[in-house]
């Protein structure tokens, strides 16, 4: 119909992809309704938008003539290192049974409820028509990254056919960082914000040794270490790292002048550089090829396809050009694309695999990374920079639209990576941005590293400082409530949004 109305001039070529996306929705809107034989509830308004706080939401009188082959896939944002969250979402959506000991409670720390989890194996899924999926981003800027890995490892383990995780950029970074050839100050993991949270690296000693007195030291002195860092906003100029080479000057490139034990107390410098060479080693040997949390983590996949909902789930976003050449087939180029990851996710393979331009490691950097499906971002890729104004939205989903109408099977994009309080539906519901800053840590003090309620609980009795030494910077308070929003995506293309 399309081609005979182009034909007689009524409309352009140029207008096929707003054209074919609409009448893909007009088409779901028509269906939903003609089927609706029961008043709609507030749960079950037309697509593309609805807010609940009932994770089942429905009218039960009217679940044989609407709901009996509806199906759902209930979606949670970048966790960012905060397990109690990832737990907290998960229950919220009420999919999986028997997850938590009874005995716990809401007021606990995220170490108490991560202990009282039950064995994964006498976990129960609730719903046999609905499916999770989690947007990637598992690791850095709160300290229970592993923790938060291992949970969906042993979600995706014990539901395998209905717990996806894809890949997040952060999670692509810690792969990267194994490379022997990399010195420690040009580590993803050497920023001094955004990355390794200075509690994290606790985590890791485990498998190593028990904690003493002395970590405890150490941890203190790096939280106001990085303070300093904040206070002066010398962010790129240190690195946490134990020192800086002394037989090179090529780190001063980079405008790095400082290791983080340059700014310790004296008297604990050395300790805090033996420390955290050791707490480093093996954060990264936690995820080395062959172990159980580097091999979770390699096999990630990079994309997505619900076939059920027509939405493709990638961690950052697809560019025009990336999904007309490489998902104009659909499920064929996710799998393609996937299969190509796992394949040089290996440590001693990834770095050579993203170097190179004539490889689909910048496919993969790209999908992980992207934010040129947000409006406001045309000029982020090259200059860094963000419009607030949203004054490019049209052009933002006129490319869009026409992206998706070359793509096979897909309607709609979902993304996390880029973060706002609240979830964002744009281009008429074809485009969802999922990362609603779910994280306590990075909602409460954004990229930066501040002690939260567990390491005031733990240092009792010891004065922790929560501000620099000349007053100009304070840590914020980390709330022990989780906040944000999560959604469940009908197969009738609805979008519910919960809140906790």
């Amino acid at each position: 119909r399309i081609e005979k109305l182009q034909q007689i001039g009524y409309i352009s070529s140029s207008d096929d992809g707003i054209i074919i996306t609409m009448a893909r929705r007009l088409t779901t809107i028509f269906f939903t309704l003609v089927a609706s034989l029961c008043p709609l509830t507030a749960a079950e308004s037309v697509p593309p938008k609805s807010v609940s706080n009932d994770a089942t939401a429905g009218n039960d009188s009217c679940l044989d003539a609407s709901d009996a082959k509806k199906s759902s896939v209930y979606v949670i944002g970048d966790i960012h290192g905060d397990v109690l969250c990832a737990i907290s979402w998960v229950v919220r959506t009420g999919v999986i049974g028997n997850l938590l000991d009874e005995s716990s409670k809401s007021d606990e720390s995220a170490s108490d409820v991560y202990q009282k989890l039950n064995n994964p194996s006498e976990w129960k899924w609730n719903d046999d028509q609905a499916s999770l999926v989690f947007m990637g981003d598992y690791v850095d800027k709160g300290p229970t990254s592993r923790h938060t890995v291992e949970f969906v490892k042993n979600l995706t383990t014990a539901f395998p056919a209905k717990v996806t995780g894809i890949l997040g950029n952060h999670e692509l970074e810690l792969l990267r960082d194994r490379d022997a050839r990399m010195m420690p100050y040009q580590r993803y993991s050497s920023y001094t914000h955004a990355v390794v949270h200075p509690g994290e690296y606790h985590n890791y000693l485990d498998d190593v040794r028990s904690l003493d007195e002395k970590d405890d030291i150490v941890l203190d002195q790096l939280y106001e270490a990085v303070m300093e860092v904040y206070a002066f906003r010398a962010h790129s100029a240190v690195r946490m790292v134990p020192e800086l080479p002394t037989t090179t000057t090529h780190h001063q490139h980079y405008g790095i002048q400082y290791a983080i034990t340059d700014i310790v107390d004296p008297k604990h410098r050395d300790l805090a550089r033996e420390r955290l060479e050791e707490y480093q080693a093996a954060y990264l040997n936690a995820f080395r090829s062959g172990t159980e949390l580097g091999d979770f983590v390699e096999k990630r996949p990079i994309v997505h396809l619900a076939e059920n909902i027509n939405t493709l789930f990638v961690h950052g976003g697809v560019s025009h050009e990336i999904g007309t050449q490489y998902f104009a087939k659909g499920k064929e180029g996710a799998d393609m694309l996937n299969k190509v990851w796992w394949e040089h996710s290996h440590e001693g393979k990834l770095v050579d695999f993203l170097s190179r331009e004539d490889d689909l490691g910048h496919v993969v950097y790209e999908l992980l990374t992207y934010r040129g499906n947000h409006p406001g971002y045309a000029n982020w890729e090259t200059q860094g920079e963000f419009d607030d104004d949203e004054s490019d939205l049209d052009q933002v989903c006129a490319t869009l639209h026409d992206m998706l109408s070359k793509m096979d099977g897909i309607d709609r994009i979902a993304v996390g990576h880029t973060p706002n309080d609240e979830i964002q539906i744009r281009c008429d519901g074809a485009f969802l941005a999922l990362d609603s800053t779910l994280g306590r840590w990075i909602r409460g003090t954004g990229n930066e590293y501040c002690p939260g309620p567990e390491h005031f609980e733990r240092r009792q009795g010891v004065d922790v400082a929560r501000t620099s030494r000349n007053g100009n910077y304070r840590c914020g308070d980390i709330k022990k409530v989780c906040e944000g929003q999560i959604v469940r995506l009908d197969s009738d293309m609805s979008v519910n949004i919960l809140t906790m």
